[in-house]
């Protein structure tokens, strides 16, 4: 397959989000003049007609509050659906009727959220404190990071982890907040501030890094089990050679699956770090992984699956050029992705085609859309919108 050009870059989102560690200030105007949404902007791909195989429905749906900036994401924990947003709400839904269980605000606007481990739901405010709630609501705990906070923190096994702008990565207790361990590494002149959440399975946790690195941490200590590479970078230019690896690395059936910006998708071995296979591709916001594909968007907003068998390519679909479209998610035979008008879009794994479509608000999504089991999706709006969407 074509390598994507070098230039190229995500839409307006991608834009506003590159980080300058280090140097070259004229990046941004260079960045910017690149930018689909700008003066001389192509529209977004008009909506396709379709035939509905797929019966969906949106089950119910609450407001959180807008959350024009940061990373939100919403969590399932057992029964209830726990959400925030900018404007310093956070909330519990039951996840069967939809109605609030309890509601809070929390003494500051938030940058990221929401972290969820037995009985601790945990944000980020815009000081970079990491608060804790329990499952009633009632506030545990704070702690500052002492790092600028991009990314939605993750909960598990007593353990918050919250990844900085830095791309370290730090463990606080569920309990009471202490910090158990910081893993950080050395990073390239320039990197994306994109965000990147960590992926947490069999006691270890899987963070990917600038310059196409993907590294397993002993989740209890903290200590480097493997490292790995999924791409190299490559140009004559710093902003050439961004390769940062994009979205969250996937556990899924003893490989490590991810994605890089200007650089490869494909899996490592779970046990040796080994690439079993890699695929040069360009996806600045992440893939989504099943039993057998692959899929991502890339910066123009097309939409590919690669099989999990070996990488090859087996459909692209333009629907949605320059339509912000989300990380993908897939749901039994669907993957469903939101795009920048509140639609989420029902795509055939198998073929490419739409085969059901919905709405959500009239606003972009804060968050790739979140599985509730095998029936069912969890989105959040950047207008606040947090719906179940339910899938038969």
């Amino acid at each position: 397959m074509r390598r994507p050009m070098k230039h190229a870059v995500k839409i307006s989102s991608l834009v506003a989000t590159l980080a300058l560690l280090g140097g070259c200030a004229a990046i941004g105007s260079t960045i910017s003049s690149l930018n689909p949404f700008g003066s001389n902007a192509v529209k977004p791909a008009e909506l396709q007609p379709f035939t509905p195989q797929l019966k969906i429905a949106n089950a119910w749906s609450v407001d959180v509050g807008d959350s024009e900036q940061g990373s939100f994401t919403p969590v399932l924990l057992d029964s209830t659906v726990y959400a925030a947003s900018e404007e310093g709400q956070l909330v519990a839904v039951d996840r069967a009727t939809g109605k609030t269980k309890w509601k809070v605000k929390v003494g500051a606007k938030l940058k990221a959220g929401v972290a969820a481990t037995l009985d601790t739901i945990a944000v980020i405010d815009v000081n970079n404190n990491l608060v804790a709630f329990d499952a009633n609501g009632k506030q545990k705990w704070q702690t500052g990071v002492g790092a600028d906070v991009s990314s939605v923190p993750v909960g598990a096994a007593g353990t918050i982890l919250v990844r900085g702008i830095d791309f370290s990565v730090i463990a606080y207790s569920a309990s009471n907040g202490a910090q158990r361990w910081k893993y950080t590494r050395q990073l390239p002149p320039l990197t994306l501030r994109v965000n990147t959440p960590v992926d947490v399975n069999n006691a270890r946790v899987y963070a990917g890094f600038p310059g196409g690195r993907l590294v397993a941490l002993d989740l209890s200590a903290g200590t480097v089990v493997w490292e790995g590479t999924l791409a190299t970078p490559s140009g004559t230019t710093e902003i050439e050679r961004i390769t940062d690896v994009t979205g969250t690395p996937i556990y899924n059936f003893r490989e490590v699956c991810a994605a890089a910006f200007q650089g490869k998708v494909g899996c490592l071995d779970s046990v040796s770090a080994r690439p079993i296979w890699t695929t040069d591709f360009s996806a600045p916001s992440g893939a989504s992984v099943d039993d057998r594909y692959m899929i991502a968007p890339n910066e123009l907003g097309d939409l590919f699956a690669f099989s999990r068998s070996g990488g090859k390519q087996v459909w692209k679909i333009e629907n949605f050029q320059r339509r912000q479209p989300t990380t993908p998610t897939v749901i039994g035979r669907a993957v469903a992705v939101g795009d920048f008008e509140g639609y989420v879009h029902f795509i055939d794994r198998d073929t490419g085609k739409t085969i059901a479509r919905t709405r959500v608000g009239s606003t972009s999504f804060a968050s790739q859309p979140v599985p509730a089991e095998t029936d069912a999706l969890i989105v959040q709006s950047r207008g606040g919108s947090v719906a179940l969407i339910s899938v038969q």
